[in-house]
């Protein structure tokens, strides 16, 4: 149980620092996330490209 929860918190965190370098790539650091595609900001970090680019 311990690992399960472990793990979880580990992709959670991998997400956010994926996510955080999208944004710092983009050329805004203070956001949590951006498109990873065309730069546009996004307010999750569960997705790397905003539904324009996702539907291309």
């Amino acid at each position: 149980m311990f690992e399960c929860q472990y793990n979880e918190e580990m992709e959670a965190e991998v997400k956010r620092l994926e996510a955080k370098a999208r944004a710092v790539a983009a050329g805004h650091p203070e956001w949590l996330n951006a498109c990873a595609v065309c730069g546009v900001e996004l307010q999750t970090v569960d997705v790397s490209c905003c539904g324009i680019c996702n539907e291309k």
